[in-house]
């Protein structure tokens, strides 16, 4: 491992530092989040109050016979509607609101997930997602195929992963209907079998590449299981949604952070500012290594992100030079402030 790098020794820390450790010596990419479906704040601030705020005052009329059901009984019925109807059954009257918002599920999921809702609600693919499964994503803190944090969901797939998986996974490529039809000769009883939605005019990739077009997309994946292919197909997929046509994996994902049910807390996933600052001082990946970029775009959740600052040397000159949090670092790497690359978006 380079000199500068590794340290020889492991820091040790108090646990009442952990929380100005993460603030000072990490940080979160913004511009990850941004390159998939992404609606900018002020665009929530409209319809915050009206889909997540109960009503204060209370309801003269009622649920009909439903509420003749014991309200644990109901609450479970809610709990496995679509998000869709649940939308709509919160809409009926006062009652119905109030019985939604009382769902702590339904709370959790507006409060972190409204990205995603209205993600859901646009591309009407809030018909094949129920509370219980939006809930369960939310508080699902790994990636389904690599095990790293995962602070991103495949929409069409229902499927939790990283930033890194979203892009190669062959489980998650995404490409327009009419090119998989062309490629795997589907037939239109097969074609039916597949879940499609059309895309949401925005930007999207790490490229910031414009989009006011809309196309219709597919999991590859689920186009490989309906037609029959043999699973050594799955290794061609890349292939074939290469380049820029990965463009239709951001297109079919939008980010959700995770939300810890036993602490309360909601984490967005951070990167190590020591390893940017390790890259920029060519400690690291001056001869063009992978691992080194790698480690620099690695997503930590925060228990993860403190074992590696303990053996992060230039994690800890940041932390040394805030006088232990108390000041900005001196070193800050320019992507560490910003939060990554982007272009700042209203």
């Amino acid at each position: 491992m380079p000199c500068g790098y590794r340290s020889s020794t492991e820091y040790h820390f108090h646990e009442e530092q952990s929380d100005a450790i993460v603030r000072v010596t990490a940080y979160h990419r913004k511009d990850y989040c941004q390159s998939v479906i992404w609606f900018s704040p002020g665009q929530h601030d409209s319809i915050r109050l009206s889909i997540a705020t109960p009503f204060q005052r209370t309801s003269n009329k009622g649920l009909g016979s439903l509420d003749r059901l014991p309200l644990e009984l109901l609450h479970d019925m809610l709990l496995r509607l679509d998000m869709h109807s649940l939308f709509k059954f919160r809409q009926i009257n006062l009652r119905s609101r109030q019985i939604v918002d009382s769902l702590k599920q339904y709370q959790m999921v507006v409060l972190h997930g409204l990205n995603l809702f209205c993600a859901l609600l646009r591309t009407r693919l809030a018909i094949d997602i129920s509370l219980f499964d939006f809930y369960y994503a939310l508080c699902t803190k790994t990636c389904t195929f690599c095990g790293e944090f995962s602070g991103f969901i495949s929409l069409l797939t229902w499927t939790r992963c990283c930033f890194k998986c979203l892009q190669g996974a062959p489980e998650t490529q995404m490409q327009t209907l009419h090119t998989v039809r062309k490629q795997f000769h589907l037939t239109k009883a097969e074609e039916n079998q597949l879940s499609s939605f059309k895309t949401l005019p925005g930007i999207y990739s790490m490229m910031e590449s414009a989009y006011k077009s809309r196309f219709t997309i597919v999991s590859v994946h689920q186009a490989i299981l309906v037609s029959g292919q043999q699973s050594h197909t799955l290794v061609q997929v890349p292939l074939a949604n290469s380049g820029g046509n990965k463009k239709y994996n951001f297109m079919g994902s939008c980010a959700l952070p995770y939300y810890d049910r036993r602490t309360g807390k909601v984490q967005h996933g951070i990167l190590c500012a020591g390893c940017q600052l390790a890259l920029e001082k060519d400690i690291i990946g001056s001869r063009g290594e992978k691992w080194a970029f790698e480690a620099r775009d690695k997503v930590y959740a925060q228990d993860d992100f403190l074992e590696h600052f303990r053996w992060c040397e230039q994690a800890q000159l940041l932390w040394r030079s805030s006088g232990e949090g108390n000041n900005p670092p001196t070193e800050l790497p320019e992507a560490a402030r910003r939060g990554g690359y982007f272009n700042k978006r209203e």
